[in-house]
């Protein structure tokens, strides 16, 4: 089984066009608000306990933030890992005293005023060579959800994956973007930590990868689990 993991103020079903192309069927796309009350540590574990041996993790940004805490989690049953636009966590304290603050105006603009955060959210210069995954209104009614994720889950708060890689010894596929120059720098430096690992640049994509050029993900993703 492959589990999936969507990013923030995203969905579960962003996924169906990827799976729907996957040589496998046996998928099971996570709805991550489920666990939004949950501190970042505990959610992954509780995501640890759908899987079985031999299963396999995708995460995609916040996803994959999450499943990278899921692989360092004590009862990690996980056999491969995709990691995609990944961020590995804040070390310094400044920066992520900063990132918390951030995060908090996120989460007050999304309980404020929904259509003003969508378009807030979309502008972001991340999302520059990206385009919307799908339209956001029908997530208003998880907006309690998705404003607890900015709180609960901030890079600020979880401790920072970037100190514990070492932990991880299971295959691991990096994905980012050819135009995302910081994503793709993090995921250089995690692949020089990890000894099981690869990093693939997706070509003509930016952050969102998956949905910026899903064939060269299918395809990627196809080759790595096969």
């Amino acid at each position: 089984m492959i589990f999936f993991l969507h990013g923030a103020v995203g969905h579960s079903s962003d996924w169906d066009p990827i799976i729907g192309a996957l040589k496998t069927a046996q998928c099971n796309a996570v709805n991550i608000y489920c666990y939004s009350s949950e501190k970042i540590d505990v959610a992954a574990s509780k995501i640890n306990s759908l899987a079985k041996p031999n299963d396999i993790i995708v995460g995609y940004s916040l996803g994959a933030r999450i499943a990278l805490e899921s692989l360092l989690a004590d009862n990690s049953p996980w056999s491969k890992a995709i990691l995609i636009s990944a961020n590995t966590g804040i070390t310094e304290t400044k920066a992520r005293d900063e990132r918390i603050q951030h995060d908090r105006k996120w989460s007050e603009l999304c309980n404020f005023n929904w259509s003003q955060f969508i378009e807030s959210w979309e502008r972001q210069s991340i999302f520059d060579n990206s385009k919307q995954i799908a339209n956001r209104d029908g997530l208003m009614p998880k907006q309690k959800e998705i404003s607890n994720t900015f709180i609960k889950w901030s890079s600020g708060i979880q401790s920072p994956p970037i100190t514990k890689l070492g932990k991880i010894r299971i295959p691991t596929l990096w994905l980012t973007g050819q135009s995302d120059l910081k994503y793709t720098k993090i995921a250089n430096h995690a692949c020089d930590l990890l000894p099981l690992s690869e990093l693939k640049i997706i070509e003509n994509s930016g952050h969102r990868v998956p949905w910026d050029n899903p064939e060269k993900t299918v395809d990627a993703i196809n080759v790595f689990i096969s």
